[in-house]
């Protein structure tokens, strides 16, 4: 009995070898109908079904690009035009998203400064999101 689990063992675990193995366009073999076969039949088909699972999820190595996050950038931009530049009136401060964190990349945000939309540019300084906040034109 205890070499009949072994060799059910070692044949589920041989399925499931050849079940995540890709076989060149060939037909899989169809093995013999038995308890003990159809039991790793479907050992065998989970497995595939798992291998084609994980890999349609899987992802690109590519790098992720970086990101500003527009709303903290917003707020920190309203920040320094009334604390730092002590510009009165500000009313509101938007910038675009998606804005990626790349030394030297400069991009507008818009402040509304009594009732009037002015430009201000943004200058990324350092990969770690630092940048530039220009005076609002």
């Amino acid at each position: 009995m205890r070499v009949r689990a072994v060799l059910l063992v070692m044949m589920a675990g041989a399925a499931l070898l050849l079940g995540a193995c890709d076989s060149g366009g060939e037909e899989p073999a169809t093995p013999a109908e038995s308890s003990e076969t159809s039991a790793t039949s479907e050992a065998a088909s989970s497995s595939e079904a798992a291998t084609s699972t994980a890999v349609s999820t899987t992802t690109s190595l590519a790098p992720v690009t970086k990101v500003f996050d527009a709303e903290a950038m917003q707020a920190s931009v309203q920040q320094i035009l009334t604390q730092s530049y002590r510009v009165e009136g500000v009313e509101r401060v938007t910038c675009p998203p998606d804005q990626p964190v790349e030394v030297g990349l400069t991009f507008d945000c818009t402040a509304v400064i009594a009732g009037e939309p002015k430009r201000v540019q943004i200058t990324v300084k350092s990969e770690d999101d630092e940048y530039e906040v220009g005076y609002p034109r």
